[in-house]
């Protein structure tokens, strides 16, 4: 990143364009081509927070920002913050009040399938395929067929933490899924659930793709051999057996994961894309930002300290310049026009593989 650096204060301040200019560089004619590609295209984010907290602080502030992003498909993830102790009866309240958010609010639908998010790309709107992250049914296998009732289509087995399913990426032990890690994998895989590796645990992770006979995602991560020390990032011979079953893998842009340098931004982004498409095939790469409209580092330092225990992960950035909030999600585009991807595997990368992974487990 060439460009001065800006206390992220100072950054937001700027118009988008020049945000992105600043950090993806590009000449006149591939502007254009960047820019029609993202308009054209339907994309899809993997793991969003988009409306978090949405009762308590008004989400409707950024609705304007997430118009901006240009992203037809959002994998909202149900804050597992407000449910620390994975209760399911909380979990289905949470369900419940953020589908009537969605209902109530102009140009957002539920989907329920593939179709739906298709459908959304044709009628201009922002269609939102809820997640559990992590999964918060408690020890009960049928409340799985519960939440698929109720709108789940994804599902995170644990988060950094040890739960009933399996181990985090943060637990020293790495003793792999349990039995009923095992079961639950076998429940969503008959319901249609897609099932959602990231912060699990390396063995817990490996049983996971082993024990599904779907395609599995891993939604919101980064490669671990670009920032060895982060056990929240999946090794290659992770991504590699995604792979092999066919699965997904969603690079985030999540501050102070992808590197530990002190400017970090959408050029991490790109080297972790890079990485994967370079290790298996482009057909296995997409996007899962899991980023917010607020500031996430300061997110962390506040709230998330303790929940990410033993993952190595150190808070150097302020910010990620060039890709800060969905807002700047045309960026990912930009950024892989510069670094050389063809029209068809950008379609690929920004939803096209989300769309064919999807399609196969959730119809």
């Amino acid at each position: 990143m060439s460009a001065p650096f800006l206390p992220r204060s100072e950054y937001l301040k700027l118009p988008l364009k020049e945000r992105f200019k600043r950090t993806v560089a590009l000449p006149a004619r591939e502007e254009e081509r960047a820019e029609q590609l993202h308009q054209k295209l339907l994309s899809i984010d993997l793991h969003t927070h988009i409306t978090t907290h949405h009762e308590e602080s008004g989400w409707e502030k950024d609705r304007e920002r997430l118009l901006n992003s240009g992203v037809t498909g959002l994998f909202e993830a149900l804050d597992h913050l407000l449910n620390p102790a994975e209760n399911f009866k909380v979990t289905c309240e949470q369900i419940g009040s953020t589908r009537v958010m969605i209902n109530k609010t102009p140009g957002m639908c539920l989907a329920l399938s593939v179709n739906d998010i298709r459908r959304a790309k044709k009628e201009g709107k922002e269609a939102v395929m809820f997640q559990l992250e992590p999964q918060t049914l408690g020890p009960m296998v049928d409340n799985v067929d519960i939440a698929h009732e109720l709108g789940v289509r994804c599902m995170l087995l644990t988060f950094n933490t040890r739960n009933f399913l399996g181990d985090g990426c943060g637990e020293k032990s790495n003793s792999g899924l349990s039995n009923l890690g095992f079961d639950v994998v076998e429940r969503m895989n008959k319901v249609g659930l897609l099932i959602d590796l990231s912060h699990c645990g390396e063995r817990t992770t490996l049983d996971a793709v082993e024990a599904s006979k779907d395609p599995v995602l891993i939604n919101h991560a980064g490669a671990r051999a670009l920032n060895p020390e982060m056990s929240r990032l999946k090794t290659d011979g992770v991504i590699q057996a995604l792979a092999e079953k066919d699965g997904v893998f969603g690079v985030s842009g999540i501050p102070n994961q992808l590197s530990k340098a002190k400017r970090q931004g959408i050029q991490d982004v790109l080297n972790h894309v890079d990485h994967v498409a370079k290790l298996v095939g482009v057909d296995h790469v997409a996007i899962g930002l899991d980023i917010c409209f607020d500031d996430h580092v300061a997110f962390h330092r506040s709230l998330l300290k303790k929940l990410m225990r033993g993952t190595g992960q150190e808070l150097n950035a302020e910010y990620m310049e060039g890709i800060e909030s969905p807002e700047e999600w045309p960026n990912i585009t930009r950024g892989l026009v510069s670094r050389g991807y063809s029209d068809q595997d950008i379609e690929k990368i920004i939803g096209g593989n989300a769309l064919r992974v999807i399609e196969q487990v959730v119809g």
